[in-house]
């Protein structure tokens, strides 16, 4: 085992350490499995722009989304003492982790009896997540089917009434994926608060739920919830657990049905991705020919699962994807879909008409 692996399995096991150590953090900046921290190089850096993933496989990597550099546990070291990873910053990586935990001592007997713990550890490490990941998506899934499955005539047609100006009733061929829940608890406060909330359940190639959606509201449903109210840090939006690989399949397009039902009927069409749930339901208002889903998020774009129901891919890019770190994020979320091998064409509305398809839609544009 070299020195680097060797080295690396020990800021694994110190993980949680070495991140409050270099990057300030503490669990108030746990997102569920990522530390959202802020870059100690940049001035004013927001925390959400640069993450440390904490569990599964991926522990210990980490990325910048303003400047696109990522890397590995050593990495994460190498960039937390110097804010920059090279050959000689990755040296001094390794001489540091070295020195913290006396590994420069070590004879080759003690390193391989290490090698073998670190894979004992990593491998009860898997166990223990996919535990985790499984008990966290039982509860998504037992969170949606206690909301309600009546939407119309509560603060879910009023909000998209009201803020968003999508009158839910002429949305054809609305899914099942939308629910109410008047008393959602928003866990991102340390008073916890119960508001009410848009749940839309997350699903995987199949169908299955594997998270959910969470568009907090005001009492009156006239608006999102947020900061003003002095319930929340401000994010009205949330989802739980993981969504890599779901989305929310919004409309079922013109034959009603499900993707699946679709799929064993030989039953094939265009399907519409947008970001957001608001816009996923303009897309559906305004293009009753689609079936359609949304991602979530532009990372969510990227790991949007392919159908046999699919027959092309209709991508709705928002304009302020034009900023240089999104348009590679997005450029790669459009490569990949174009790697199924079915048509793909990417819409963006006039950037005078607003960001995306809603601020259109609320413009009179569309």
């Amino acid at each position: 085992m070299s020195r680097f692996s060797v080295a690396k399995e020990r800021v694994l096991d110190d993980l949680e350490g070495i991140v409050e150590e270099l990057y300030r953090a503490s669990r108030k900046h746990m997102r569920g499995a990522i530390y959202n921290v802020r870059n100690p190089y940049r001035p004013k850096a927001k925390e959400e722009q640069f993450a440390i993933w904490l569990r599964g496989a991926r522990r210990g990597a980490w990325k910048d989304f303003v400047s696109g550099d990522h890397g590995d546990a050593i990495d994460l070291v190498a960039f937390g003492l110097t804010g920059i990873v090279s050959a000689d910053s990755r040296m001094t990586a390794l001489a540091w982790i070295e020195d913290r935990y006396g590994l420069k001592s070590m004879d080759p007997q003690t390193r391989a009896r290490a090698a073998v713990e670190a894979k004992s550890r990593k491998l009860a490490a898997e166990a223990s997540d996919k535990t985790r990941r499984d008990k966290a998506i039982a509860r998504a899934r037992k969170s949606f089917f206690a909301c309600r499955a009546e939407i119309r005539g509560t603060p879910v047609e009023t909000y998209l009434k009201a803020e968003r100006s999508i009158p839910l009733s002429a949305v054809p061929n609305l899914g099942r994926s939308i629910r109410y829940r008047p008393d959602c608890e928003y866990w991102m406060s340390e008073s916890r608060p119960r508001l009410p909330a848009i749940v839309t359940a997350m699903v995987d190639g199949t169908g299955r739920i594997g998270a959910n959606h969470h568009t907090f509201l005001t009492p009156d449903g006239r608006a999102k919830a947020g900061s003003a109210e002095g319930v929340m840090p401000g994010k009205a939006k949330l989802m739980f657990p993981e969504t890599a690989g779901l989305v929310m399949r919004i409309a079922d397009g013109p034959s009603g049905l499900s993707a699946e039902d679709a799929a064993k009927a030989g039953v094939k069409g265009p399907v519409g991705i947008t970001e957001g749930l608001e816009d996923a339901l303009v897309a559906a208002l305004t293009t009753p020919a689609l079936r359609v889903w949304a991602a979530g998020s532009l990372s969510g774009l990227m790991t949007v699962p392919d159908h046999a129901a699919a027959s092309s891919w209709i991508v709705f890019k928002d304009n302020d994807w034009g900023k240089p770190q999104a348009k590679r994020l997005f450029n790669r979320a459009v490569a990949r879909l174009k790697s199924f091998g079915k048509p793909v064409e990417v819409i963006a509305v006039p950037a005078d008409w607003g960001k995306d398809l809603n601020d259109a839609i609320r413009s009179g544009e569309w």
